[in-house]
């Protein structure tokens, strides 16, 4: 198997002295073309991650049609939510509405992401529970349709549950993927992920956006529902205009869906800084003029090129270099 060709994403500067540089791979696929923006990866497969999100809850959205989930209840349903008190509620009702519990879920206990929302568990002196995971949403969408198909709940997170094997077929096929030649390992949460080059994630991802108005629609009115008050996909979706659905996963990736021309971005990042993650993907899509909103927002706060002390001084700056 061919190696990827990763390429300087950027560099970061103090005082004219390089102290980081961040290697990846950046591409643009829309249905006539791969643009290869920097890097290549030959073909080479990743493991999804939560970029994977959106493309398990197409493979069950006969949910959607089967019980009266809001469009807030379907947008956390493909989130990797902050544990925010709004993320808590919409899963605690989606799993209301099925007749189950927070107990039936099988992903770990995880504390919120979301600083606010960890720091008044320390407080009340409260261990974090399943549904305060990132992926609870994703889960019980899986129990939902459990549910629906008179599946068994207690396994659900397993290999060989007819769940999961319906979803791993479903998103192989949505990303143009043999399964039988795919790599398939065990995500954060539990779940069975799969692995696909680059490519065929973001033919899958918006492939999802372009065919699934309902999840479409939920993300873009709900995209704190997605993910959180000062997450990067978050920030993009409202810096973006409602044209663009963004979804970062672990393993330093995220997908960007630009429905405003049917094309999707992905970036993938050699190492574990997301903060590099963040700002090279906001200044491609700002030098594509895909962020008709970023002036003065959330997003070019947490992204200022400026390296600068605890007081605010300058001390040097960050370059992307696409």
């Amino acid at each position: 198997m061919k190696k990827p060709e990763y390429a300087l994403l950027s560099v970061h500067e103090r005082n004219n002295l390089i102290e980081e540089e961040h290697f990846g791979i950046v591409l643009k696929y829309t249905d006539k073309e791969i643009k290869k923006i920097a890097g290549n990866s030959n073909g080479y497969p990743f493991f999804q991650r939560s970029c994977m999100k959106p493309l398990q809850l197409a493979a069950i959205s006969e949910i959607l049609d089967n019980f009266e989930f809001t469009n807030e209840e379907i947008a956390v349903m493909s989130a990797s939510h902050s544990g925010e008190k709004f993320h808590i509620k919409a899963v605690s009702n989606i799993l209301k509405k099925i007749g189950l519990t927070e107990e039936n879920l099988l992903c770990p206990p995880q504390m919120p992401l979301n600083r606010e929302s960890r720091n008044g568990l320390i407080k009340r002196s409260e261990a974090p529970k399943a549904i305060h995971n990132n992926c609870s949403g994703k889960h019980a969408a899986m129990l939902a349709y459990c549910v629906l198909k008179g599946y068994e709940i207690k396994n659900y997170t397993e290999l060989d549950h007819p769940l999961q094997k319906h979803i791993l077929n479903f998103v192989a096929e949505i990303c143009g993927q043999n399964l039988k030649e795919s790599e398939v390992s065990r995500d954060g949460c539990t779940l069975p992920v799969i692995a696909t080059p680059l490519e065929n994630l973001a033919k899958g991802f918006l492939n999802v956006y372009k065919n699934h108005p309902k999840i479409t629609n939920a993300v873009l009115e709900n995209p704190y529902f997605a993910g959180g008050h000062g997450r990067f996909d978050s920030e993009i979706m409202i810096a973006g205009g409602k044209n663009l659905i963004a979804k970062v996963g672990a393993g330093n990736i995220c997908c960007v869906a630009d429905l405003s021309e049917n094309s999707c971005y992905v970036v993938k990042v050699l190492d574990g800084d997301n903060f590099a993650r963040g700002i090279i993907l906001t200044e491609i899509l700002k030098k594509e003029g895909k962020l008709p909103n970023i002036e003065n927002s959330e997003l070019e706060k947490m992204y200022s090129h400026d390296i600068t002390d605890e007081t605010g001084f300058a001390v040097g700056k960050i370059k992307v270099m696409v």
